[in-house]
């Protein structure tokens, strides 16, 4: 796997004056990828990787990049061992001496993990971000450490190895993927953009079950109807109900005011059943809805 890997490296340049017109000029960017160099401002050996780099070496680059230079709109993670393990941290645009931020002949591998959306996605290999219909789950920070991917609705993260170890994530664009702290899908949160840290929304380490959820959008598309989902407690936490039409009875425990986020449209909030009582009307995400001074629970709701 790793020597295909290698084969998707490109263009290792063996011409110095190139590299000294760019030092002189100012780096080209590559059209996507990030192509890294074995000394400062851009000279020396040099490659553009343009997929995820685990082990770099079999490029001879192994631990002797000194400058970099990211394609526009790209985000790269770089780390001090193989399989983005030990020390990482993400960089865009150029660093012409990765001496001055202490990376100096420090990098062992590479990834993508923000941007790349150019022509030829339609495969989205692994430096494209996640293939389609797949979320990524990583143990630490910032999509580093150990990676999972999974497939498909998954009840019990047991299984394969990867319960409560999640502290960011990514998923595909335009996809939505549920996440919930429990197995058997209880007490969840909808996502459908990239998490760099699942602290943000209170499921750093907390992750036991993932499913798709195909019929909530995503980001990239508008969707023809409101959609809404609503939690029993604030912070989007404990039961959720998804709603997509007139909800005359929303079917939580909790008597409790509750939080909801908004996937799309503008959505009427009642504390009574059939839309009676006192009703609000939201178009953002409410991580506690006690702040619109909703006496109690919500009971009911529809789109607007």
């Amino acid at each position: 796997m790793r020597q295909s890997l290698t084969s998707l490296l490109i263009g290792v340049l063996a011409a110095t004056s190139l590299a000294s017109v760019r030092a002189q000029d100012g780096p080209t960017p590559p059209p996507f990828g990030m192509s890294v160099y074995a000394d400062a401002n851009y000279r020396g050996r040099n490659a553009t990787f343009i997929e995820d780099m685990p082990d770099l070496s079999q490029t001879g680059l192994d631990r002797r990049i000194s400058s970099i230079v990211v394609a526009q709109g790209e985000v790269w993670q770089v780390c001090t061992e193989p399989d983005f393990l030990g020390r990482c941290q993400v960089f865009s645009g150029t660093e012409s001496n990765l001496q001055l931020n202490d990376w100096n002949d420090m990098i062992r591998s590479a990834r993508r993990v923000q941007g790349g959306g150019r022509g030829g996605r339609g495969g989205r290999g692994a430096g494209f971000g996640p293939e389609r219909g797949t979320i990524e789950l990583f143990a630490g920070t910032r999509f580093s450490g150990q990676r999972q991917v999974v497939d498909q609705a998954e009840s019990n993260l047991r299984r394969v190895d990867f319960n409560d170890r999640a502290s960011s994530l990514r998923v595909p664009q335009g996809e939505t993927w549920e996440v919930c702290v429990n197995a058997n899908y209880d007490d969840c949160r909808i996502v459908n953009e990239d998490m760099p840290e699942l602290a943000s929304i209170g499921l750093n380490r907390e992750i036991s079950s993932v499913r798709p959820r195909p019929g909530l959008g995503g980001r990239g598309r508008g969707a023809a109807r409101a959609e809404m989902v609503i939690y029993d407690l604030s912070n989007y936490r404990g039961q959720s109900q998804v709603l997509t039409d007139n909800t005359p009875a929303i079917q939580l425990t909790a008597n409790s005011a509750g939080s909801v986020r908004i996937i799309s449209g503008r959505w009427e909030l009642c504390t009574q059943p059939k839309f009676g009582g006192r009703c609000v009307t939201i178009t953002n995400n409410v991580p506690d809805l006690s702040r619109l001074s909703l006496p109690g629970r919500v009971s009911s709701a529809r789109p607007r």
